[in-house]
């Protein structure tokens, strides 16, 4: 969505819109695979009308929008999972924990300012807001409940190295990267082409009949598992290499273009 389907200010185009609409008609199958938390695609999902099941926290979860239930998900193990939050406390880093219910922040978090962003986009529309809480001081919020997100955010340079190193230790979590000094942490198992793979096997289609477009390091799985891979023009040139065509920025309805030339 970020970088990729969005433009600058959060919102969906006019063209990019239209261009999932024609799609419907045409029999396509238009679907989104996110790092966000499903709470935070709800007002997208509305405004597109989607049908399809969408792929959230950056595979760890596929979401029905339509029978609104969870139809497959990989949460963060629950022991590695504390060890990675006492880290976070211990080295004063800037971090949260994502669950379908509240997402958790640490004191005076600054990665908070886009999920504030998201909760007044959805307020002006009629749609709930995302839970935002504060965790607690043993971290008491997150036990027994699914979490499949963790984010961290470099405040200070050298943090994300730090960070790096620590989970490097960790068997059953793994991480990438959604864009600059940021670290997206899951599920060692977890990606964009395993949701992607799980998204295919739910609806019946063949991978060489899926293409996928991102932008940024943590899109790079869900290229490589589609049968046609597209980078954005404002992509990394990590993604670029792995491409088969490169489409317009997402400031110039990429999306849009990318449909025009080649799936309407």
């Amino acid at each position: 969505m970020d970088g990729t389907f969005l433009q600058a200010d959060k919102s969906i185009s006019a063209a990019n819109r239209a261009a999932v609409m024609a799609a419907a008609r045409e029999g396509i199958r238009f679907s989104i695979c996110t790092g966000r938390i499903q709470t935070m695609t709800d007002y997208y999902l509305k405004d597109l009308e989607l049908t399809t099941p969408v792929i959230t926290a950056n595979g760890a979860l596929i979401w029905d929008p339509v029978c609104q239930k969870t139809l497959w998900d990989l949460p963060m193990d629950q022991e590695e999972l504390l060890q990675l939050l006492q880290f976070c406390r211990e080295n004063r880093l800037d971090y949260c924990a994502l669950t379908m219910e509240e997402s958790f922040f640490s004191p005076d978090n600054v990665r908070k300012q886009r999920f504030d962003q998201y909760n007044r986009i959805a307020k002006e529309h009629g749609i709930v807001p995302m839970t935002l809480v504060s965790f607690d001081e043993n971290f008491d919020c997150i036990r027994d409940r699914k979490v499949y997100k963790v984010l961290i955010y470099e405040v200070e340079e050298g943090q994300l190295k730090m960070a790096e190193e620590f989970l490097r230790t960790l068997r059953k979590t793994g991480y990438t990267s959604s864009e600059d000094r940021l670290l997206d942490i899951a599920h060692t198992d977890v990606n964009k082409g395993l949701g992607v793979i799980q998204l295919a096997r739910l609806l019946n289609i063949p991978l060489s009949e899926v293409c996928a477009v991102g932008d940024y390091d943590n899109d790079i799985p869900m290229l490589q598992a589609a049968g046609f891979p597209v980078a954005m023009g404002n992509g990394c040139e990590a993604i670029k290499k792995v491409a088969e065509f490169v489409t317009k920025p997402n400031t110039e309805d990429g999306v849009a273009y990318l449909f025009e030339q080649f799936l309407l």
